[in-house]
């Protein structure tokens, strides 16, 4: 390796900056998108209900899916490409089982949204149908556990210590401020723990330190 190569080698941004960058353009864009989609669908409701459009509505709409294609196209372009590095096939295919099962799970819970009304309000302690909650129920016990064997089955050992110090430190998250928040609403200071919001406390340090370990 040449000292240019060693320089660009050192400059290069780490697989964690590139993920955090994807994220950012990803929710950022997306959500410009999701709100173009909204104003070109209400834009075209309200002109079928007048009747037939005429050139200033065909201005107004293509203007919009311009603007639409154009943040579109922004996306693509500062979309960050990953370090051309080797990895290992156990790698690859512990990505795939983590994007397989993000792909899985997102659906089913739009579908499960969808198919109940009672699931709009999925965190709180509102009843559930019996089926929805036998779904969730077997998807959670099942599914879930069958997947993250895989996963582990398939990390290296540097994935695999990031994840265990991220499951430390949230073990001790919760081990410390679930008794204080316990006595702080026992004093009047603080409303009742919801175990739904306690559990995602727990999940979110936890993928934080993971995230931290495995990629800077």
């Amino acid at each position: 390796m040449t000292k240019r190569d060693f320089a660009d080698f050192a400059d290069a941004p780490s697989d964690g900056a590139i993920i955090l960058r994807r994220a950012l353009i990803g929710v950022g864009g997306g959500t410009v998108l999701l709100f173009m989609a909204g104003m070109i669908a209400g834009y075209t409701s309200g002109v079928i209900d007048r009747g037939a459009p005429d050139l200033r509505d065909a201005v107004i709409l293509g203007a919009m899916v311009l603007v639409a294609g154009a943040v579109a196209f922004g996306m693509w372009r500062m979309w960050p490409a990953m370090n051309d590095e080797p990895v290992a096939p156990r790698v690859k295919n512990a990505r795939r089982i983590l994007i397989g099962s993000i792909a899985l799970g997102a659906p089913l819970g739009f579908v499960f949204g969808v198919a109940d009304e009672s699931a709009s309000d999925f965190f709180s302690n509102a009843p559930v149908s019996p089926i929805l909650a036998a779904s969730v129920i077997a998807f959670w016990l099942i599914v879930g556990p069958l997947v993250t064997w895989l996963w582990w089955r398939q990390i290296d050992e540097h994935e695999a210590g990031a994840y265990r110090e991220g499951g430390l430190v949230a073990a001790h998250t919760y081990l410390f401020v679930s008794p204080a928040w316990w006595m702080a609403t026992r004093a009047g200071w603080l409303p009742a723990q919801d175990p739904m919001v306690v559990l995602l406390g727990v999940c979110l340090v936890w993928c934080i330190v993971w995230f931290v370990r495995r990629y800077f």
